[in-house]
């Protein structure tokens, strides 16, 4: 039991650079290789005007694995027989035969059921701009992160701060598509922020940084408003799971409550709490997600 003691609440500080950054090295590595790929896929880049990003366009996109809400559960039945004007190829079709193309039925089994598209829209990108915006906020706050925190821990974050943006976003945005490592890096950077409020009297000039660091989380979220297939509803979800899993799995990220003798005490009380919220936000939403039908999209003739 002693390597649980280390992992959830030894709080002796890692000395700088301990731990190598390889997580957040490879998958910056993997989400430059799949944007390549889609590009590649879309046979170059698409206007400027159907994406503001330099990327491919959202058929593409949705195509390889973007969250789609229509791809991801059932639709009523009375809808998928219809004959509906298909966007991708300006010709008539069944509404399934155009969830089936836009879903890549073909390649990616399990159609409605495709729940790899609450995983695989993290390490998409809608475009060039968005992808080189992502990676130096992956690379400024994950490197040390992981430096500190190590691969296991920094990997745990990443991977469920991203699916819970997606899930939140699924239920918050179900008409729309898309992807991006945004919800997993507002993950981190929550475990950014409460490393730095709970280090604050050791640092040199904290409210500059907080200032800088928190006007910049800001802005953008208030990008993913209003630019196309970057979402802000997962950068919320992928905030609030940041700090719960942070909280939870990170040493030194928790305060003496209730003034205990022993402060592994406070840190035990603190992870029950955030345990127990991680699994009333993942198990809550996938009931409410699953527990309705996707409404159409098209417009039926």
């Amino acid at each position: 039991m002693s390597w649980l003691k280390k992992f959830f609440i030894d709080e002796t500080r890692p000395e700088s650079g301990r731990h190598l950054p390889i997580f957040i090295i490879l998958i910056s590595i993997v989400e430059m290789a799949l944007l390549i790929y889609t590009i590649i896929d879309n046979k170059g880049l698409s206007s400027m005007s159907d994406d503001p990003m330099a990327g491919p366009s959202s058929v593409t996109l949705i195509r390889n694995g973007a969250k789609y809400v229509l791809c991801m559960k059932s639709t009523q039945e009375n809808y998928l027989n219809e004959t509906i004007n298909c966007e991708y190829n300006s010709q008539t079709c069944t509404y399934e035969e155009c969830l089936r193309y836009l879903c890549n039925a073909q390649n990616f089994k399990g159609f409605p059921y495709q729940i790899y598209r609450f995983l695989i829209p993290i390490f998409l990108h809608v475009g060039i701009i968005h992808f080189v915006i992502n990676l130096i906020i992956q690379l400024v706050i994950g490197i040390p992160l992981e430096k500190k925190f190590g691969l296991i821990r920094i990997g745990i974050i990443y991977i469920l701060s991203g699916i819970g943006g997606i899930l939140l976003s699924a239920i918050g945005l179900p008409k729309s598509s898309s992807v991006g490592a945004s919800g997993a890096l507002y993950g981190i950077f929550a475990v950014y922020l409460i490393d730095m409020i709970r280090n604050w009297k050791n640092l040199s000039k904290p409210w500059f940084r907080l200032i800088i660091d928190g006007g910049f989380s800001i802005g953008w979220l208030i990008v993913g408003v209003f630019v196309p297939m970057i979402d802000y509803m997962a950068h919320i979800g992928g905030f609030i799971i940041g700090i719960l899993s942070g909280l939870c799995i990170c040493p030194n990220l928790y305060w003496n409550i209730c003034k205990f003798d022993d402060p592994t005490k406070s840190k035990l009380i603190i992870i029950i709490i955030s345990f127990l919220l991680s699994l009333a936000f993942f198990f809550g939403g996938f009931g409410v997600f699953y527990s309705t039908t996707a409404a159409p999209t098209y417009s039926t003739n």
